[in-house]
């Protein structure tokens, strides 16, 4: 029998608010021909640590692992920041939302590696950049379109958002984007009184 993996990622859900869904809207629209995946708002979330390729037996240690983190969260609110780019600036890949105040995020992504480090997974070598993927280019785009939409709706995206739970999921691909499904969740704990 052939072994069997899931394609895997830890990340926080993050449930945006109105304001930043007509921001969204807005966008799509100024960039309406060009080939960009817009990734689903029920899917938003920031990658802690893409994981790929995972086996059963890895799965569930994995899960083990973040349940048993020495110290589980308190709920936080953090505030979305400014609209960008990554790639370069004729090809860029993807469009996000950045962090304006990533230490809450950062302190999760460390907590995150040391769970998955105790499960022979080393480290990132890359540094941790936390955002949310509003969406994937597709092919070539118009480079001074596309900055002038960064540069007119930068500002645009800035919303405070709750964080209550780090999820361990796995990823399938299906029509109109992957489907997300929770392995595990961390739910983090109230505020102390």
């Amino acid at each position: 029998m052939k072994e069997q993996y899931y394609r895997t990622f830890i990340g926080v859900p993050l449930r945006v608010g109105p304001l930043f869904l007509e921001a969204r809207e807005e966008l799509m629209e100024i960039l309406a021909g060009e080939r960009i995946s817009w990734v689903h708002p029920s899917r938003y979330h920031v990658t802690m640590r893409f994981i790929g390729n995972t086996r059963q037996p890895a799965i569930s240690r994995i899960s083990r692992a973040l349940e048993e983190t020495t110290e589980t969260p308190v709920k936080q609110h953090i505030t979305l920041g400014d609209l960008g780019s990554f790639g370069d600036r004729v090809q860029p890949r993807v469009l996000w939302v950045g962090v304006r105040q990533p230490e809450f995020l950062n302190r999760l992504k460390e907590m995150t590696d040391a769970a998955l480090d105790k499960c022979g997974i080393r480290p990132e070598k890359r540094v941790f950049s936390p955002h949310l993927t509003l969406g994937r280019i597709r092919n070539r785009v118009d480079p001074a379109a596309l900055q002038s939409a960064v540069k007119t709706m930068k500002d645009r995206f800035g919303q405070e958002v709750l964080l209550d739970r780090l999820v361990y999921f796995r990823s399938e691909p299906g029509n109109g984007g992957p489907v997300y499904t929770p392995i595990s969740s961390l739910m983090f704990r109230d505020q102390e009184v």
